[in-house]
Order: structure tokens, then sequence, then C-alpha cells
């Protein structure tokens, strides 16, 4: 069954928080609003939304610690909002589960777009939010749900199985860890530095500093995944090559 079109949005702006309502609602969803994230949290937690719209900076709870928290029992969409335009930042929130960050000022147009292509993209299996089977994911920390599906690519976290058009794909740890991390992040470009502190299970705002050979690695850990996955043809079914970096194509 369908999930219902609910988003709950936390932020301390009364005037912004009443614009986001108004886009959310002319998307057909209903909204619940909060001012500060730990009444967000618990509006999560009671309406079991589709997204969630989080302010980073609040005065009680910074928005990375409502999206922590919100991410260890809601498979929800989160959208991080802020004035803030560094890319650890934004590296900061997506490792704290968020699955998108917009900066301020934003035009409603641009949070309208950006919502849909949220509900576009691949998402954990459905189950009851209230009873997650999740398990840390070994890339920081964040507690996934279920399983990931993307274009007949399949990864169970429970199980640290992969499958590709039902046939199983054998992968070793550090492979399979990789592939979670892209898959979570979906377009966001992730780079080579970011991934080998993702797989050393380093803070991307803190961790020491990566090496070249260490990027190199993690090129040479992308092209075996792309072997195992049979994903080497010109065209790319999953994995995208970027500009110091990679993305899941969708």
């Amino acid at each position: 069954m369908e999930r219902s079109r609910v988003a709950v949005i936390i932020e301390d702006e009364e005037n912004v928080r009443d614009l986001i309502a108004v886009v959310f609602r002319q998307a057909g969803f209903l909204t619940h609003t909060a001012p500060d994230g730990g009444a967000g949290v618990d509006l999560v937690r009671q309406h079991d939304p589709m997204v969630v719209t989080i302010d980073v900076e609040m005065a009680d709870m910074d928005g990375f610690e409502a999206a922590r928290q919100i991410r260890t029992f809601s498979d929800g969409y989160i959208v991080m909002l802020t004035g803030r335009g560094d890319e650890a930042d934004a590296m900061m929130g997506l490792d704290n589960g968020a699955d998108d960050y917009i900066l301020k000022p934003f035009r409603p147009r641009e949070l309208r777009s950006r919502i849909n292509a949220l509900l576009r993209r691949p998402r954990w299996q459905e189950g009851p939010a209230s009873a997650p089977q999740g398990v840390a994911s070994g890339n920081g920390g964040r507690r996934s749900i279920g399983r990931l599906e993307h274009n007949g690519l399949v990864l169970d976290v429970r199980t640290r199985k992969v499958h590709v058009d039902g046939e199983p794909v054998e992968l070793n740890p550090l492979e399979f860890d990789l592939l979670h991390t892209l898959m979570e992040s979906t377009w966001v470009r992730r780079t080579t530095a970011d991934l080998a502190q993702k797989l050393r299970a380093a803070h991307y705002e803190t961790g020491e500093p990566v090496s070249r050979r260490e990027e190199r690695a993690v090129d040479l850990l992308v092209s075996s995944l792309r072997e195992k996955l049979g994903d080497t043809g010109r065209t790319p079914r999953w994995l995208r090559s970027e500009p110091g970096g990679y993305s899941l194509v969708v």
C-alpha cells in the first residue's frame, strides 16, 4: 500500500516554516510543523511522515542531531535546510541520515522540484516504522531500515547480501560498505576522499587527511565493484564516475 503523503516541517523561523508548509500542501501533503528539534522528532515518531524538512541551526537541538535521532526509527526522506554552503556540512547532514541539502534562501519552486525528485529516488522497502529491524551500517553509525533497491540491484542491510536481477553477488566487506554509502547518497556525488574516510570509519569533518594512496584504493575498489556487479558497459547501470568522485545512476 502506498504511504500517505504526510510531511513534518522542523523550522524555528515562523515565516520560513509557514512557506514550507504551503509548498507541501500545494503538492498534496498533510503537514505538521514544529519550532524546534525535540518537538519535531516527537512529531515524526507520531505521524510517520513520507518527508521531513529540518533546519540545521536551531537552539535546542541542531538539525544534524535531529536527523540522526529520526533516522534510528524512520525511513522517511529527510531534507536539510540551511544557510551554510560548506561541503563538509552537506556531507555531515548526509552522514546523519539526510537525503538532500537545500541552501537558504530558496524559491518555493526549487523546494517543490527537489521534493518531487526525492519521491522518484530508490527507497527503503516499506515496513512498520514503529518496529524497525535496523542495524548499524558500518559507515559512520547511521542505522538503516530493511533494504535498498534500485534498477534490479538489491542491498540487504541486515544480512549484508547483494543481489543483481535476483542473482547473488559476493562482495567483500569494503565493497559492500562502499556500495551501501553510494546507494544511500543516491545522486549526490561522494568524493574519493570522503569515501576513503567512510571506509575507515572516520568522521568527515574531523578525520585525518586522506592520502592519495587511499583515494587510489577507492578507485580500485569501485573498479572491482563494477566488475562484480557486471556494470562495466559504456553506459553505467548503477555507478557513475563524477569529477573527483562517484554517485549512483538515478
